[in-house]
């Protein structure tokens, strides 16, 4: 007789041990898929933040690269030679009528040890100063009033990056011809005193205050000193008995500026950071890119920005071209070390020894042309389950002093011990790089 199921039927140990393993691993398959899922998105997250904070950071950089040397009216373009030199280097290099030490300019690092007994053109250095970094020490030496000291701690310089320090005129400054304006010259052509009369969007003349030195140009020439202020009448003075500033020509739009506040001083370094993340381990630090203005506290511009290289595109006297490197440009030698000849210089000739010399300095910063920005930029948050391979970043500075793109790809190993820089290797890496025209050429 045949055996039956009585009432509802059922499952066997059997059938429920299988279906078991079945729905296990349909599980695991939906797992894996989700986990590797979410790890290809939060990659994609990093990445894409990546992406935005270096376009934005290289976007900073180029905005004030651009400006370097500029001065009102002062986008003259190609190298002064004999025939450009007697119309546009006053211009070129302004004549400052007050003692170098009372400029007052904030991260300066060109303090001539032996001030001038006459009026000077102002060297080319305090309009672009670049310092090549390595992760011992930087040429030329940064101090501390520029940007903090090199180190591994929050707080401190990032080891290897180099800085930048960049100045020109901001602001529209006031014109001395219209509205009123007028200009007081003695027999000499000397200027006696200066009337301004404000245009609508001028900036008040209360801004001008005691101590502010004055910057007044007519797009041919230009000159730096000191000035009195009654109400709308500057009095102008000098620091060097037997000269006074000129009266600038009136048939252009002749404007007065004022040089301690509208010459802006903008200097670039990066900075290692405490981590703010709540998830990230105990003492990771993330790099950035830092930004000072006229001496002031410095502003984030860019989180995960870890490496930065400058190159300079030097013209020489038969207009072709050089990539140098800041302490070569400062040096005046090329990569091998050869000596690189100054470009003509403004009128010197009132200078001898150890100040001439001191005015000469850095004499290849008044060449110019370009400045090629490369910078290294990390995702900022760890991404520890990445292998080293899909960590590997290439970046063109490496074994390259002119920064070609000739290396291989990094492959980090030892992952979980630090960079030299001190930061962590588990985060996704890209390099940005820009070539930026100094528009404001200005040798």
């Amino acid at each position: 007789m045949t055996p039956h199921r009585d009432g509802g039927t059922g499952f066997t140990l059997v059938e429920l041990m299988i279906a078991l393993a079945l729905g296990l691993l349909v599980t695991a398959g939906i797992i894996s898929v989700f986990v590797s899922t979410s790890k290809a998105g939060n990659v994609q997250t990093q990445m894409a933040r990546l992406q935005e904070e270096g376009r934005y950071a290289m976007g900073q950089i180029g905005s004030d690269l651009s400006m370097a040397a500029g001065l009102y009216g002062a986008n003259t373009g190609g190298l002064a030679t004999q025939e450009t030199y007697g119309y546009m280097d006053g211009l070129r290099s302004p004549t400052a009528y007050a003692q170098y030490a009372s400029l007052g300019l904030p991260d300066n690092t060109a303090i001539l040890a032996n001030p001038p007994a006459a009026p000077y053109p102002l060297p080319s250095r305090i309009y672009v100063s670049g310092y090549e970094c390595s992760t011992a020490a930087c040429t030329p030496a940064v101090p501390i009033a520029v940007a903090p000291a090199m180190g591994t701690a929050a707080g401190n310089r990032v080891p290897g990056a180099d800085v930048l320090t960049v100045r020109y005129v901001s602001g529209r400054g006031w014109s001395v011809v219209e509205g009123g304006s007028a200009q007081v010259c003695d027999a000499t052509n000397n200027l006696t005193s200066l009337s301004i009369a404000t245009q609508t969007g001028d900036a008040p003349l209360s801004s001008f205050q005691t101590g502010d030195l004055a910057l007044l140009t007519d797009g041919s020439a230009a000159a730096v000193f000191k000035v009195t202020r009654t109400g709308g009448v500057f009095t102008p003075a000098s620091d060097f008995p037997g000269y006074a500033p000129g009266c600038v020509d009136t048939q252009t739009d002749a404007r007065l500026f004022n040089f301690t506040r509208d010459f802006t001083t903008v200097t670039y370094y990066l900075q290692l950071l405490a981590d703010s993340n709540p998830d990230a381990p105990a003492g990771h630090r993330v790099a950035a890119l830092m930004r000072k203005v006229n001496g002031g506290a410095a502003e984030e511009i860019a989180r995960g920005v870890e490496r930065l290289d400058f190159r300079y595109v030097i013209e020489n006297a038969s207009g072709g071209v050089i990539v140098l490197a800041a302490d070569n440009v400062a040096a005046g030698t090329d990569g091998s070390g050869n000596a690189i000849a100054c470009p003509l210089q403004p009128d010197l000739s009132a200078f001898t020894g150890a100040t001439l010399a001191e005015l000469q300095q850095g004499c290849l910063w008044r060449a110019l042309r370009a400045i090629e920005v490369h910078a290294l930029v990390a995702n900022a948050t760890l991404l520890p389950t990445l292998s080293a391979g899909e960590l590997a970043y290439r970046y063109s500075c490496d074994g390259s002093a002119a920064c070609a793109n000739t290396g291989a790809a990094q492959v980090p190993a030892a992952l979980t011990t630090p960079l030299p820089n001190g930061l962590d290797k588990r985060m996704l890496r890209r390099e940005f790089v820009g070539l930026y025209s100094v528009r404001n050429y200005n040798p």
